[in-house]
């Protein structure tokens, strides 16, 4: 077990997400901000650290550091990720893990030579209560297998949201477009609530209306599961909607939808208590934290945070492990490889090389 009467925080990345985390990291008792680390100086002196600076590398050789959250653009977030762990620092890592697998598959080697570390990814919906229990539940089988499953997800993101960073909607920058950046999320606690393993993708992802980027915006298809069941996916950046998520499962013995907010919207049991104890857990609200960022992305960044601070004073695994986090990462780059070859790809990714498509332009 640990002995840190203290947990020594890093934030690296302070743009959007960085700050969440700070907030986060600030509402536990045992941890201190001690470094904020941004290529724009500006962006770190604001979060309030002990100490700034522009390079990770030199966050990576304080010796009284812990904890290190990764909030930096995508590519970029496998390979400080993989050093801190090599540097004997515990480590928080945004979605998603990475775009290109063989960089992911580096950081989970790096996860795996430091048992003795916490290497936790970033899926903060899975900590919602509900969502906890039904997973509990589905994984236990006492909801009956898992026998089909859909999501639908739609935003909009505009010509100004991709100029405000260079690495914006590029495929080498970010990796992909509305999948991996938005939908993510939402696809990830589809796919955990099912608690089956995903076993081949098959999809298409194109850009039907935003000129102004290389990459998706708009993706659909499904993900076959290892007991045969399929998630069906539409994702889009629409230009119409905000933010708009519908999730429904059905198991053998229940079926539940989720709206948006992932928040409940149908619910069929065949136990009442059950029924009571699943609206109840509904109910329960986190968003009076109110986290900076993203009001889209709610409040669970928070428990997501005090997990991994459990897990490093604890000497336990955390509750969403990086290896954890690869299963949507993983289905989202195999979308990518499936829309590349024209056919459906197998699970785990055996070509690690991630395929750069060049997607026509649509009609808007």
């Amino acid at each position: 077990m640990s002995t840190h009467p203290v947990v020594n925080a890093a934030v690296i990345g302070c743009g959007v997400i960085g700050p969440t985390h700070a907030a986060a990291l600030s509402l536990d008792g045992r941890v201190r901000l001690r470094w904020a680390c941004d290529v724009e100086t500006d962006r770190a002196t604001a979060l309030g650290a002990e100490r700034n600076t522009t390079d990770w590398r030199t966050v990576l050789t304080d010796p009284d550091l812990h904890l290190v959250c990764v909030c930096t653009p995508h590519p970029s977030h496998a390979e400080i990720a993989a050093a801190a762990l090599a540097a004997g620092k515990h480590v928080l890592v945004e979605k998603p893990l990475g775009s290109r697998p063989e960089k992911v598959h580096a950081l989970l080697a790096a996860a795996a030579a430091r048992p003795g570390l916490v290497a936790a990814g970033v899926f903060q919906h899975r900590f919602a209560p509900l969502a906890r229990r039904l997973r509990q539940l589905a994984a236990a089988g006492d909801l009956g297998p898992v026998e089909d499953a859909e999501v639908v997800f739609r935003c909009t993101r505009d010509a100004a949201y991709y100029a405000s960073g260079a690495w914006r909607g590029t495929w080498d920058g970010e990796g992909g477009g509305v999948l991996i950046n938005q939908a993510i999320h939402t696809l990830d606690l589809a796919l955990w609530l099912a608690a089956d393993a995903p076993v081949a993708v098959a999809a298409t992802v194109e850009r039907r209306r935003m000129a102004c980027i290389q990459v998706e915006d708009h993706a659909a298809g499904e993900v076959v599961l290892r007991g045969g069941a399929r998630v069906a996916f539409t994702v889009a950046n629409d230009g119409v909607t905000r933010w708009s998520q519908d999730i429904r499962l059905r198991w053998r013995h229940a079926e539940i939808r989720l709206g948006d907010g992932h928040r409940l919207t149908g619910l069929r049991v065949a136990n009442a208590a059950l029924e009571a104890e699943l609206r109840a857990l509904a109910a329960i609200d986190l968003d009076g934290m109110r986290l900076p960022g993203k009001a889209v992305y709610g409040s669970h960044h928070a428990l997501q945070v005090a997990d991994t601070v459990d897990a490093i004073i604890a000497g336990r695994p955390p509750f969403v492990s990086v290896a954890d986090a690869w299963m949507t990462n993983q289905v989202v780059l195999a979308a990518y490889h499936a829309t590349a070859g024209g056919s459906p790809v197998g699970l785990p990714l055996v070509d690690l090389r991630q395929p750069t498509l060049t997607l026509p332009a649509g009609t808007p």
